[in-house]
């Protein structure tokens, strides 16, 4: 189709969740503007989007930018979307005169991080989530030891898929008291990794490509090389906290809720990964490192 063409409307649905509808829809969004093609993304009828979506929203333009699609929006008729949109940055990051964010809210905002981003990710990660006021009280070890895990989701998804970039976005959503953050990579799937990876993985969906990947000790990485995703630590924390984990990668999606798993296979088909973390904010525990508690318990 000629780029001169008449642009094509793409209208978003009434709620676009974290959940296997939403990235069922941000999926074939992905697929259906690879090309070079003019597009409007049209909010009519929008009346709730999780902001932390803009992660992968985000990628998603910014990709297929690089394939000549452009995007143009329209019918931000709820404020209330319009605000969240304006006030974690994602409008400012895809338009360039977007008025600036509130003062005060509680948006997580939009970023994009290479491998070489280790201290800026550190200190979003610090700034945004660790040291916010409402996330479960964590000692300066166990804070350590949450970043280096989600930095190490975060390094894997880079360096087994390619990709030049790592979106993240995230939201605190205080009447329901949850944070979620939310990172993506377009490239390489889950799939793509395990299935290349040993004899007898080749027939593996992209649901059993993640049900492997996620098992303790299984990795991907070449003889020597040891990690895994880097799930060990936050799955341990997140089902003490009675949180939640979700994959969607390929043709697979997988979580863990409160300590309980769930995988099915997609009828679409995601060409890279994402993850999102939800921390349960009602949490009123303490957390802290084994190796602190032994220093304490000497004095």
């Amino acid at each position: 189709m000629s780029f001169f063409s008449k642009p094509e409307v793409l209208a978003f649905p009434v709620s676009l969740k974290t959940d296997e509808e939403g990235f069922h829809f941000l999926a074939n969004l992905l697929i259906h503007t690879a090309r070079k093609q003019k597009f409007i993304l049209d909010f009519k009828n929008v009346t709730w989007l999780e902001a932390n979506l803009c992660a992968i929203l985000g990628a998603i333009i910014i990709t297929n930018k690089k394939e000549g699609a452009s995007f143009t929006f329209q019918n931000f008729n709820n404020q209330f979307i319009e605000n969240t949109l304006r006030n974690n940055g994602f409008l400012k990051y895809i338009k360039a005169q977007a008025p600036e964010p509130s003062k005060k809210h509680s948006g997580i905002p939009l970023e994009k991080f290479d491998l070489k981003d280790e201290d800026d990710l550190e200190e979003y990660i610090y700034e945004y989530v660790l040291l916010a006021k409402a996330v479960p009280d964590m000692s300066e070890g166990a804070k350590r030891k949450i970043f280096r895990s989600i930095f190490e989701l975060y390094q894997n998804s880079v360096m087994h898929s390619g990709a030049e970039n790592v979106f993240v976005c995230g939201q605190f959503y205080h009447n329901k008291k949850r944070m979620a953050l939310t990172m993506v990579e377009v490239g390489r799937t889950f799939k793509d990794n395990v299935t290349e990876h040993a004899y007898g993985f080749g027939n593996f969906s992209g649901r059993q490509s993640i049900e492997w990947a996620v098992e303790s000790g299984n990795t991907t990485k070449p003889k020597g090389e040891t990690g895994g995703l880097g799930l060990d630590l936050i799955r341990e924390f997140l089902r003490m906290n009675f949180g939640k984990i979700q994959i969607r990668s390929a043709d697979g999606y997988w979580e863990e809720k409160k300590g309980v798993t769930f995988a099915v296979d997609c009828k679409s088909y995601f060409q890279g990964s994402i993850v999102n973390i939800e921390f349960n904010l009602r949490d009123k525990k303490e957390y802290t490192t084994p190796e602190e508690i032994d220093i304490k318990s000497i004095f």
